[in-house]
């Protein structure tokens, strides 16, 4: 039986997607579309692959941003004749240039979203962000929460698939050990680059209202001197600053660590969240970040605080701090097991099931 041929619209290359890509690669007949090579927000390590199931190219057109690039050559793949095109980043320029074309010319298309929809900004940009989610013959949505809000938010009858979002497989999921939670210590983890939509700031006054809590803070990116002289203007002696770790040493502080902080202003996702909660590690987050309310709510509505709220995120620490070890554990047994369904097999499930209907 022939394979579909499905074309996917990307930014840049990052590995947990490359690892989906290449499972779905094994059903249809892929060719993955990248914006650039890679990207200065993120630490070079990152940008390995292993490629085996599927076709890669890449645009190297004119860089608009961060994780952004614009190359006329996308006309070429447009009208090519994949059976599927699936736009990835349907807020980028190229990929927007690409929708309008589609539009215009009558060409099916489907739309990835990783996660919450955020209908902010002035009023022009929130008609834009209509405009260019509108007119999709399908979606795929990371979070049944966040599928709930874009298909109110698209407002068409157009089926909206959600997925699991994950970026492990079912077996490294399934030999991860959940520690006790009486052998982590009482260090709080941040991770996430420092950029205005992390709210990593937010999190900086959680430990400046708790000196005598030890933060440690991850991943900063290509900003990490800016958050080293940020930290110092602040006099904070609490805080650890590590720019970047490979997975055996992040896993190492997953596991010690007491809670994972997430502070997100406005985050689709937030892949950490599953990573935290795979070895059972609490957390405290808020509602900007579609993965923490994917897994904690409802259940666990009261470790999520009001974006850029200091005081709510601080309370939700807090309240996280006074529980009993009995009600702790409890909480990491739940992330533990929540965790397990989230993996690439469901993501890779969940898109086939779309492209074949």
């Amino acid at each position: 039986m022939k394979k579909i041929r499905v074309l996917f619209i990307s930014n840049i290359e990052v590995p947990y997607r490359t690892r989906f890509f290449n499972l779905l690669g094994k059903e249809c007949d892929l060719t993955v579309l990248y914006e650039q090579k890679k990207s200065r927000n993120r630490n070079e390590e990152w940008a390995k692959s292993e490629v085996g199931t599927y076709k890669k190219i890449y645009l190297h057109g004119i860089e608009v941003g961060h994780e952004r690039s614009f190359s006329f050559s996308i006309l070429k793949y447009v009208f090519s004749d994949y059976d599927k095109i699936i736009i990835g980043c349907f807020n980028n320029p190229v990929q927007m240039f690409a929708i309008v074309l589609m539009k215009l010319f009558h060409r099916e298309y489907y739309i990835n979203v990783d996660g919450k929809t955020f209908d902010t900004g002035c009023f022009l940009k929130r008609v834009l962000r209509r405009f260019f989610l509108n007119g999709a013959k399908g979606y795929f949505c990371a979070g049944e929460k966040a599928s709930e809000q874009l298909t109110n938010f698209v407002k068409n009858d157009n089926p909206v698939y959600s997925y699991r979002f994950g970026n492990a497989e079912k077996r490294e999921l399934d030999d991860i050990t959940r520690p006790d939670i009486r052998d982590r210590n009482e260090e709080v983890l941040v991770i996430g680059q420092y950029e205005a939509y992390k709210g990593l700031d937010i999190a900086v006054k959680v430990a400046q209202n708790n000196p005598k809590t030890s933060f440690i803070f991850v991943g900063m990116g290509w900003k990490e001197e800016s958050f080293r002289r940020y930290i110092k203007s602040l006099g904070l002696l609490n805080i650890e600053i590590i720019p970047f770790l490979q997975k055996e040493e992040l896993t190492k502080l997953y596991k010690k660590c007491g809670l994972l902080m997430l502070p997100s202003r406005q985050e689709c996702w937030g892949l950490v969240i599953n990573e935290a909660a795979s070895f059972g590690m609490p957390i405290v987050s808020t509602w900007g970040s579609g993965a923490a309310e994917e897994f904690l709510s409802p259940k666990y509505d009261e470790y999520l605080a009001n974006p850029e709220d200091i005081d709510d995120l601080a309370n939700c620490f807090e309240r996280l701090l006074k529980t009993s070890e009995q009600e702790k554990e409890e909480y990491s047994k739940y992330l533990y097991s929540k965790s397990k369904a989230y993996n690439i097999e469901e993501n890779v499930n969940s898109f086939l099931k779309g492209l074949e209907a």
